[in-house]
């Protein structure tokens, strides 16, 4: 019995390890204010809890997110600017030639508002249409081929906005050969400040020298232009706009110096003298040293005066009762031109 005994407890001692192990007690350390971070063991440090710190991942998410952010807000405001100024645009379509000449102060000539190129390319649009609204019966359109232009079945219009925050209107006929005349010509200038019109007389004296003497225009096509740019004039007189006296206006008789940058020319005069006595309805007589007078039908009148100091000379023009302008004056008496025309 004893020796089983035995024999079972060598059996268990070859299975079970009963040696106890060793075991590594570590006093506590005590860490005095005088010891420095030298001195405290590596371990210690390593034992020691310390905040953890955040990574350079997480900070670039935020500068992205903040950046994000921020672009969010412009794109907004960006987005809130083309609404305004797309409700604008259609406050525009909408509105009136009274309204579209309030615009026009406030936002060209005042400076109280503000507004994109397009929305200021649309008032300038508008606002000239309702100036030129008559030539609608002449099939008035934009022009696909130039910008700022309106074409017609007779001319074109071409208007700008100048320094002075008026709109300059040029024009534009096609030759009697059906082609463009090079270069436009400067007809007027609309200033909405002081709701005045100013028609450049250079302008007609030009059309009479194209159609007379360059042979560019056909008198029909003088006679057509000058009727309905005073349809366009009357337009513009009921609008409120005044005009001082120009050659194109037709609403008066003509009672007007024409102050020309020439001395008339004597072999002129001696033509419209011959011209005067195979027509027993004018007359032509010398009333001064250097005036001449040229007797219409109907009362009418030209009286010449040469300047030989200055080398120029001027023209006072009377239709009498006869409502005229220059375009159709001259129309009517042609063998006149000569007396207007510089070269």
């Amino acid at each position: 019995m004893t020796e089983e005994k035995n024999r079972i407890n060598q059996i268990y001692d070859s299975l079970v390890d009963t040696e106890e192990p060793e075991l590594n007690i570590r006093e506590k350390e005590i860490l005095h204010p005088e010891e420095s971070v030298e001195d405290i063991g590596t371990e210690s440090l390593k034992t020691t809890a310390q905040d953890k710190p955040v990574s350079g991942s997480a900070l670039n998410y935020y500068d992205n997110r903040e950046q994000n952010y921020q672009d969010l807000l412009s794109l907004i405001d960006d987005a809130e600017k083309e609404l305004a100024d797309l409700k604008f645009r259609k406050l525009l379509m909408e509105s009136d030639f009274t309204t579209l000449l309030d615009y026009y102060k406030k936002i060209f000539v005042k400076e109280e508002e503000s507004a994109s190129a397009i929305a200021k390319g649309a008032l300038m649009e508008y606002f000239t249409f309702e100036l030129i609204k008559p030539l609608e019966n002449h099939g008035l359109q934009l022009s696909s081929n130039e910008f700022s232009t309106w074409e017609t079945k007779h001319f074109n219009l071409s208007y700008r906005l100048t320094n002075e925050d008026k709109i300059c209107f040029s024009f534009m006929m096609p030759t009697s050969d059906g082609k463009l005349r090079s270069e436009k010509i400067k007809l007027m200038e609309v200033d909405p400040a002081s709701m005045s019109v100013t028609v450049l007389d250079t302008a007609v004296l030009t059309l009479l020298k194209d159609c007379y003497y360059e042979h560019i225009y056909t008198s029909g096509q003088n006679s057509m232009f000058s009727r309905e740019m005073n349809d366009v004039i009357a337009h513009m007189k009921e609008l409120g706009f005044s005009f001082d006296k120009n050659l194109l206006d037709n609403s008066e008789p003509l009672d007007l110096d024409v102050q020309l940058k020439h001395q008339t020319p004597v072999d002129v005069l001696d033509q419209i003298f011959i011209t005067t006595m195979d027509n027993e309805k004018y007359d032509f007589k010398k009333v001064g040293e250097d005036s001449y007078l040229v007797a219409l039908d109907g009362n009418q009148t030209v009286t010449i005066k040469q300047d030989n100091l200055a080398h120029t000379s001027s023209l006072k023009l009377n239709t009498d009762r006869k409502n005229k302008s220059l375009i159709e004056f001259f129309g009517s008496y042609p063998f006149l031109v000569p007396l207007t025309i510089t070269d």
